[in-house]
């Protein structure tokens, strides 16, 4: 009786180890995805006529591929500050020019957001390219390197805070000549005004970004990046 006992306790004994021992690898061998719970990333994205719909989406799409994202709305200018200043972990749609102007080290998404066109808004008809502009006082987007840099030597820069309807209501009342704007922006506002016309100059590619510390995390945040695209192809269809 006694060696049955003593057996029964040793049994015991090794299969408390045995529980324990699978107990304390199973929370060491949860998988990533589960870490990650904690981590909710801050994106910026561009201010847009549906940005509560968009928002929404764009957070749902996110969570599918297993991500936690908070998106935050920001004009230009406040985007590039926000990132230096650890405000926001990454932004949903810039050109490459955002890699040196963001002042930290940064990582591109590997899904194409869109390829809006930059385009030249006159009523100038002597005005075909940016070289045909001679002084005239041409708006900008407050943050937009790129136009900014398109401009310089061709046209007065006249930098506009309010995004694409204030730049075009200042079109309307005659405190610009013309406008440097994508058509993805324009098509968020009431279009072009009576009277003037679009130029089409060049096609531009829109990437994803995220900052360096999150480059772990860029499997997730492509795949939802993904995700978003399919569900709101509408959003980056240009009006005719």
């Amino acid at each position: 009786m006694l060696f049955r006992k003593q057996n029964a306790i040793v049994r015991s004994c090794v299969f408390a180890v045995i529980f324990l021992t699978a107990l304390f690898l199973s929370f060491e061998l949860l998988p990533t995805a589960k870490a990650n719970e904690d981590i909710c990333l801050k994106i910026a994205l561009p201010e847009m006529a549906d940005h509560v719909r968009s928002g929404e989406l764009y957070r749902a799409a996110m969570a599918k591929a297993g991500l936690c994202v908070q998106p935050v709305w920001l004009p230009n200018k406040r985007t590039k500050i926000s990132l230096k200043r650890g405000e926001i972990d990454g932004v949903f749609s810039s050109v490459d020019s955002i890699r040196t102007t963001a002042g930290i080290p940064l990582v591109t998404g590997g899904v194409v957001v869109g390829r809006p066109k930059s385009v030249l808004i006159t009523a100038d008809q002597t005005v075909n390219a940016l070289s045909d502009l001679k002084n005239q006082e041409i708006g900008v987007w407050l943050g937009d390197d790129w136009g900014m840099e398109e401009l310089t030597g061709h046209a007065e820069i006249v930098t506009v805070p309010g995004g694409a309807n204030m730049m075009l209501r200042m079109l309307r009342m005659g405190r610009l000549d013309g406008l440097l704007i994508d058509d993805f922006s324009l098509n968020q506002s009431d279009g072009v005004p009576d009277g003037y016309r679009m130029i089409e100059l060049e096609t531009l590619t829109t990437y994803s970004w995220l900052r360096k510390e999150f480059e772990p995390l860029l499997p997730q945040f492509n795949r939802g990046t993904y995700i978003f695209r399919a569900e709101r192809d509408d959003l980056f269809e240009i009006k005719s």
